[in-house]
């Protein structure tokens, strides 16, 4: 095929092989969707610490080069210095239009030397917890050098609050329509997904369910995931005597928690912090309820009820519980505009 451009993604972890739904969905969603929508646009990527063994290889016909640095901290200048190295063959190949690195770290920091290198365009996508003040990625990175990216408006704020610098663009993660489908048949009341570590606050959702559990005792709930918290949170769960109204299912197919999620009522998500949240556009597209704090990519809608403490939490998971709840699949985050949107990026040269 004749390219009109190519794209190399720098990234600290690309999936190993086609069936490594954990690693990065969204980009792996969006990938497969930007090659549907634009089959001449050429990508490749370079994947500096994940796998952990080093590689070439093709993931649905894209070629990636994985360094297998394996956050290994003495390893990193090599890896760089490998990645650089890298882009220059894949570059003589077939030269690269545009870098886009994710993450505001390492990977932005060689995109950063590439795009100068080759003269090209270069972006980076923020992906959640870089924007924090103890990355010291975002006070000594050249910020004019290259298109800053935001995955929701509060992260955006973050960004500024940290850098005094506003990014260029907010672009969602997005869903494609295909994936909503309705399902009024719910026989699980709260679900909740995600990664089972002190950030994501899981100790509040068996909070809900224990106080939710006094006025509707026969409540249905699961909690998918693994962590460092899963012990404390199953202790958790028996010593709250709610143990036969929570399963706590551990890590499930990317497959399996759509199905749950379209035979739930009520998606929990007490998470302290989120870039995005792309669970949420998941939930919504699988027609579910929300309740959350003000994080990521926190909406005010009919379908989302964003809460301003603990208490507030648990009373309007109490109320949705008690009302009459509509289960239409809500895509508020299309992917077709995701992919429009970093077309004209990609098509683009920041001066």
């Amino acid at each position: 095929m004749n390219f009109e451009n190519h794209v190399l993604l720098i990234t600290p972890g690309f999936p190993k092989d086609e069936n490594d739904f954990l690693c990065t969905p969204p980009v792996q969603d969006f990938l497969l969707k930007y090659k549907e929508v634009f089959p001449k646009t050429k990508f490749s990527v370079i994947a500096l610490q994940y796998p952990y063994e080093r590689n070439n290889y093709k993931w649905n016909a894209i070629d990636v080069r994985a360094l297998g640095g394996n956050n290994i901290f003495f390893k990193k200048l090599f890896i760089w210095k490998e990645s650089i190295k890298q882009a220059k063959k894949i570059h003589s190949e077939f030269p690269i239009t545009t870098i886009h690195s994710l993450w505001f770290g390492e990977c932005a920091l060689v995109g950063n030397y590439l795009s100068k290198y080759f003269g090209c365009n270069h972006l980076c996508t923020l992906m959640g917890q870089d924007v924090n003040s103890s990355n010291k990625y975002l006070r000594f990175l050249n910020k004019d050098r290259f298109s800053i990216i935001s995955l929701s408006q509060n992260q955006g704020a973050e960004f500024y609050k940290i850098t005094n610098s506003k990014v260029d663009e907010e672009i969602f993660w997005g869903i494609d329509e295909q994936s909503l489908n309705q399902n009024d048949k719910r026989e699980i009341d709260l679900l909740a997904v995600g990664s089972l570590i002190p950030l994501k606050n899981y100790g509040l959702f068996i909070k809900v369910v224990a106080n939710a559990v006094k006025n509707f005792p026969n409540i249905v709930c699961k909690l998918v995931g693994d962590g460092p918290d899963f012990a404390m949170l199953n202790e958790l769960a028996i010593q709250s005597g709610i143990n036969k109204n929570i399963e706590l299912t551990g890590l499930l197919p990317r497959k399996e928690i759509f199905d749950l999620m379209k035979k739930s009522k009520i998606f929990v998500h007490p998470s302290k912090f989120e870039g995005s949240g792309f669970v949420f556009a998941e939930a919504l597209a699988n027609g579910m309820n929300i309740v959350s704090f003000n994080v990521g990519y926190a909406h005010n809608l009919e379908k989302w009820f964003i809460a301003n403490d603990e208490s507030d939490f648990i009373s309007i998971t109490n109320k949705l519980l008690s009302s009459n709840l509509s289960f239409e699949p809500l895509n508020i985050f299309p992917i077709s505009e995701t992919v429009e949107k970093y077309s004209k990026l990609y098509n683009y040269t920041k001066n």
